[in-house]
């Protein structure tokens, strides 16, 4: 029976699972990506996470990459937070192991895997949204990952919802992105900090982007600061969700990332509230609000996924 690899490169660490046909994880390794020490380094990560899981596993017939970025023929034209631009690394991987491969971006990858195993299974038409240090979104129209005519389609991350919001690491000002994401709410959490106001969030907590896991704690212990903040994002993305379900209407709107994973909760109530009073009602009402049912491995099956079909063995 063939297996295949499915390999998440992210901005903190390298992920990878060997699968077998019916996408039964038969091993896993988690490897820092260590992308503040240059590409040299985190392409000697991730290969070896692949030697690792590829050690007395040799009928592997495809690997799938999801990365975060833009994507084209194989390369990682443009990537937020890693030193991989313009890197091929179908080739590479290809070269070095003689397996077919295949790169995705990573939240297209994510999608596709909530899809094929998770929150969205047998939906029509659905639409992700991945919230972590930044924003991404996959889309699936039709029972197709769409990823438009050049390949650059559900950057929804970098949708308006604010035109006099903060600058974007795209330039752009006002984007979901700029509002919602980690690095958007830690900005926020750094500024009011500075004005004085006060919040269980330490500054030790803030020397890298602040964790999931430590928002929650805040959150959870009634931080106003954090919840005022956490509940605009939740709000920001609602309306840029009621935009999404009036353009596509959806069956499913499926909420993912660390963020989501922590606080999913608390916040998807505020995101499905706004979302309805930002949409038209009898449209709002066919979409189902989800959170993610894979959660870190959501990637891997959607890579896993991918390769799988485009090989086709």
């Amino acid at each position: 029976m063939s297996n295949w690899i499915g390999i998440d490169i992210g901005g903190t660490k390298i992920l990878g699972t060997l699968f077998d046909e019916k996408g039964n994880k038969l091993k896993t390794e988690k490897k820092s990506s260590k992308s503040s020490k240059g590409k040299e380094k985190v392409v000697e990560q991730l290969k070896k996470v692949l030697d690792s899981l590829l050690t007395e596993n040799k009928d592997v017939k495809g690997i799938g990459i999801g990365v975060p970025g833009v994507i084209k023929d194989g390369k990682i034209t443009f990537t937020p937070n890693m030193p991989l631009n313009e890197f091929n690394v179908v080739d590479f991987v290809e070269q070095e192991y003689n397996i077919k491969t295949i790169i995705e971006n990573d939240a297209n990858a994510s999608m596709y895997g909530e899809w094929k195993f998770g929150a969205a299974k047998g939906a029509k038409n659905a639409v992700g949204y991945f919230v972590g240090t930044g924003i991404g979104g996959g889309l699936i129209l039709n029972e197709s990952l769409y990823k438009g005519s050049f390949n650059f389609a559900a950057e929804i991350g970098h949708m308006n919802v604010y035109p006099e919001g903060p600058l974007c690491g795209c330039n752009l000002r006002g984007c979901l992105e700029s509002l919602s994401s980690k690095v958007a709410i830690q900005r926020e959490i750094v500024r009011k900090k500075e004005r004085g106001e006060k919040t269980l969030i330490k500054n030790s907590d803030l020397k890298g982007i602040v964790k999931s896991s430590t928002l929650k704690a805040a959150y959870d212990q009634r931080d106003d600061l954090i919840r005022n903040i956490l509940n605009d994002a939740a709000r920001y993305i609602g309306i840029n969700a009621g935009s999404i379900i009036n353009l596509l209407n959806p069956e499913v709107i499926v909420l993912g990332g660390g963020v989501m994973e922590a606080l999913g909760e608390q916040l998807m109530p505020i995101v499905v509230e706004t979302a309805k009073q930002y949409s038209i009602p009898h449209i709002f009402e066919c979409c189902e609000f989800k959170l993610s049912q894979l959660l870190d491995d959501a990637c891997l099956y959607g890579a896993f996924s991918l390769v799988k079909e485009k090989v086709g063995v």
